[in-house]
């Protein structure tokens, strides 16, 4: 009986984030982003959204959150140590500088909802319906 308390504590962290990542990009904002062009503006190589607009990625503060790590795995193809180093040989280089951070979802949310030229990422549930757009990203 342990062995399957154990079993089933080791695939909890499974469920917890089987919800998809999506990118959020204010209501207004007219381009539609493949899970390539979200990749590409959140490692520096893209700085505008295909209508032309300036792209402002921003990302809630902390490497090690699991919102973070999900995006870094499932959009940038990346595990968060190589995200680092990548953003670490980009700054030192002089060619990008890293998304900006904020402290929490609600900030990012706000954010992206008053600015069309910001971009960020969530969970799909809670990303303040109506206020901003969701970009699937899978």
């Amino acid at each position: 009986m342990k062995f399957l308390s154990m079993l089933m504590l080791m695939a909890l962290p499974a469920f917890v984030n089987a919800q998809p990542v999506v990118a959020v990009v204010n209501a207004s904002n007219t381009s539609t982003l493949s899970p390539d062009d979200v990749r590409n503006i959140f490692l520096g190589k893209l700085r505008k959204f295909p209508n032309g607009g300036t792209a402002i990625p921003i990302e809630v503060a902390g490497d090690d959150s699991s919102l973070n790590a999900d995006f870094d795995k499932k959009v940038l193809k990346k595990d968060p140590a190589q995200v680092r180093a990548y953003w670490a040989q980009m700054v030192f280089t002089g060619r990008a500088t890293p998304p900006k951070q904020v402290g929490s979802t609600e900030e990012l949310l706000n954010l992206v909802e008053k600015n069309p030229n910001v971009i960020g990422y969530t969970y799909a549930e809670g990303n303040n319906a109506g206020k901003v757009k969701a970009v699937p990203l899978n």
